[in-house]
């Protein structure tokens, strides 16, 4: 007996046992806007015997399983981003309380928000297609590569996993913050931790050329995304994530020391209105309402950086015509 043939009789089986119960099946290939994705079947994947005598332990079978099928994309997108600020806030909170890790600080959260943005995608990519930032949701609609229909979705989801995200790493960090600070809270100076959660400007660096380095370095992070996944030029087929993670160690470790890089709205504002129960109003007002900078300017850079790329990179079709 195949192994199809085998699961349809377990299907019966249980259905004889459990009327309300119900295997689902679905398309082996579903079409998005923008990619595709591979989505298992029974006969994909070989069974435990457990799971043969109660399918009940098979999570297609599940409850609510349409519900979640529906949403995939936009749950992909919050725990995507869940997880980019679990490792990404995480870094930066373990070398704040942690002043052993001075010297290699800066270094250590570099690479910290390159890995976990590699983690990050793994997680989603293949389903919502880890855009993990308002700022390309936002930016590949403007140009016709994304529903903008599902743009309002994402953004939301990438907000609210990077606010989960904050609160989640904050139960881990408590007590060491208590003795960091001696559990007074500060935003800023020698005791903060408001730059756990949210990004500011260096001392004396102004709000012009803090936007600026902002625009430039998002447009950066969308015009090399678009190289490096363009199968015209020399496509990281098969490992985007890392390529990515890597492209934003590379911006964190040259050209973001000076605004803290954050290129993406939804990895600044989510925790940065978390931070608000525990500063108040001062993480939005802080540095003349400097929040404005990191929440809004990326997404000027995001479409700057995809219209330079469609704009001035034109490589030669895959297919020459005589």
């Amino acid at each position: 007996m195949s192994t199809a043939e085998s699961q349809a009789v377990v299907n019966s089986q249980y259905q004889t046992e459990r009327p309300d119960a119900h295997y689902h099946q679905h398309p082996k290939v579903v079409m998005l806007p923008d990619h595709e994705i591979a989505v298992p079947e029974a006969a994909d994947y070989e069974m435990s015997d457990v799971v043969k005598m109660h399918p009940i332990y098979d999570p297609m079978n599940w409850p609510i399983f349409d519900f979640r099928y529906r949403y995939r994309e936009y749950f992909a997108e919050f725990w995507g981003t869940f997880i980019l600020i679990f490792f990404g806030d995480g870094v930066v909170a373990s070398t704040t309380v942690n002043k052993s890790n001075a010297p290699s600080a800066y270094l250590a959260i570099t690479f910290g928000w390159g890995i976990g943005l590699t983690m990050a995608l793994y997680c989603s990519m293949g389903i919502s297609g880890g855009h993990l930032n308002p700022a390309v949701s936002f930016a590949n609609a403007v140009f016709g590569k994304f529903s903008w229909r599902k743009v309002p979705g994402y953004i939301l989801a990438q907000g609210l996993g990077a606010f989960v995200a904050a609160a989640t790493l904050y139960g881990i960090f408590k007590d060491q913050f208590d003795v960091f600070d001696g559990g007074n809270r500060q935003l800023l100076g020698d005791q903060g931790t408001g730059g756990v959660w949210c990004t500011y400007a260096k001392d004396g660096n102004g709000k012009f050329f803090s936007a600026w380095s902002e625009i430039v370095n998002t447009a950066v992070l969308l015009f090399v995304i678009y190289s490096i996944g363009d199968d015209r030029l020399t496509p990281a087929k098969n490992h985007l994530p890392i390529a990515i993670g890597l492209l934003v160690f590379a911006i964190g470790n040259c050209t973001g020391w000076v605004t803290g890089y954050a290129i993406n709205p939804a990895r600044d504002f989510g925790p940065r209105v978390f931070s608000t129960i525990l500063y108040g109003s001062e993480p939005f007002t802080a540095g003349g309402h400097y929040f404005w900078v990191p929440t809004f300017m990326p997404f000027v850079g995001a479409i700057i950086g995809i219209f330079v790329y469609q704009f001035f990179i034109v490589p030669e079709p895959k297919v020459k015509k005589d």
